[in-house]
């Protein structure tokens, strides 16, 4: 029979893919939080190479928890508690579930009673945790696997970042795990000073609006699973004067709404990124109940996606070399629309949402239109990848974009904008 004893509550800022993943960080209610345990290195090898899909900028790894088939976790350096989104898993493979968690959906109001499963084993190549545990989220609740095109299962981060140095390739999808800090340091790699605080990584960087002299230094935080270059505090929209609309994500209480902005330059270490994009999260974006929580700003993974990254908790050092991604411009959302991958091989796509103004919305596509095909070749022979980079190649491309909605088959045409 599963045990359910202690209550406590969790913050979770479970925004999909477009915001930093999720944060539980516990407030207990008058008893202390069970030591758990942690991964140790099951091989004499001095690191273990994990191979990763790495979509939109997010890195994805698979576990294996007990005896469950590999399953597929964001790598999430926002994250505390490991976290499935799949709860018939935990069903299946019958998780043992010892407390119930209070998850508030920051942004709007909304709670979710969540369960923890204690005592569960983590299995990764070469190396295992014992003792771990899990936060289980109810069903319906959240689904990344429609913004991935492939089953994503749940969240992982401080519980592998807090016990090893991990590098991430951005380029060859793979991430490296040392068992100690005596990793080497390539040439023209940046050490950064690394702050940690409540088990999450904090550095500073120097920030240049798009006029020379708005400038500032903010304290961001590191946060993988956030797949825009940076999202700033409201109160930095000076920064930048010109804005636009945007849809940032969506979490569970609904639909998050912002402004996104251009950057004159971001400065981390002696690196320099020209005209990153800047997302400005509504005002509420961090209020939940009668809890506020005090935040500048997020180094997200389309800043981090252009190195190579190696992150060092325990000697508080973050690691940039550049790779080959380094000097691409960075767009906004060229056609204004965000897709989301349906059908049991999630090769049926959907409009999910398009932005006021943009040249999709000038076109007359809608929420809930079905595509069909692009430049006259079928949808369902392409992955959702291949989909969001044709909406976002080169402004000025033209798109011939057919869609069926309410069974009526239209013809729309679209020339990507940059609309920032």
């Amino acid at each position: 029979m599963k045990k359910m004893c202690h209550i406590k509550i969790f913050f979770a800022i479970i925004l999909l893919v477009f915001l930093p993943g999720l944060s539980a960080s516990g407030k207990s209610s008058g008893t202390e939080e069970n030591a758990t345990g942690g991964f140790e290195f099951n091989t004499s090898r001095r690191s273990i190479n994990i191979p990763a899909r790495i979509s939109n900028n997010l890195v994805v790894i698979p576990i294996r928890i007990n005896d469950s088939p590999p399953l597929n976790f964001i790598l999430d350096t926002g994250v505390n508690t490991t976290i499935l989104i799949e709860p018939m898993i935990a069903q299946v493979f019958e998780f043992p579930i010892e407390e119930v968690v209070y998850i508030l959906g920051l942004g709007n109001e909304g709670i979710i009673e969540a369960g923890m499963a204690k005592g569960l084993t983590f299995t990764m190549r070469g190396i295992t945790g014992e003792n771990m545990n899990l936060i289980v989220i109810p069903d319906g609740i959240l689904s990344f696997s429609e913004f991935f095109g492939f089953p994503v299962h749940g969240i992982i981060g401080n519980d592998l970042f807090k016990q090893f140095p991990v590098r991430i390739n951005y380029r060859t999808n793979t991430v490296r795990v040392y068992r100690k800090p005596t990793y080497p340091v390539r040439r023209r790699s940046q050490i950064i000073p690394l702050e940690i605080e409540n088990n999450k990584p904090y550095v500073w960087v120097k920030i240049e609006g798009d006029e020379e002299g708005k400038t500032d230094s903010l304290r961001l935080l590191v946060d993988m699973g956030a797949t825009n270059p940076v999202f700033l505090n409201h109160s930095f929209k000076y920064l930048t004067e010109t804005r636009i609309p945007s849809f940032l994500g969506k979490g569970i209480s609904g639909e998050l709404e912002g402004e996104m902005g251009r950057l004159r330059k971001l400065e981390i270490g002696e690196f320099r990124i020209e005209e990153p994009l800047a997302a400005y999260p509504q005002d509420d974006f961090l209020s939940a109940a009668s809890f506020n929580i005090q935040w500048e700003g997020i180094l997200g993974a389309g800043i981090l996606s252009r190195f190579h990254v190696i992150l060092d908790y325990q000697s508080q050092k973050l690691i940039l070399r550049k790779n080959r991604n380094f000097g691409r411009e960075f767009h906004s959302n060229l056609s204004g629309m965000d897709i989301i991958a349906e059908g049991l091989r999630f090769n049926e796509y959907k409009v999910n949402h398009v932005r006021e103004n943009s040249v999709a919305f000038e076109a007359g596509i809608l929420p809930g239109d079905r595509i069909i095909s692009i430049n006259r070749s079928e949808v369902t022979r392409m992955n959702i990848d291949e989909i969001v980079g044709i909406f976002n190649q080169s402004p000025g491309t033209l798109l011939q974009i057919q869609i069926i909605r309410d069974e009526m088959i239209l013809q729309k045409n679209i020339r990507l904008r940059e609309d920032i």
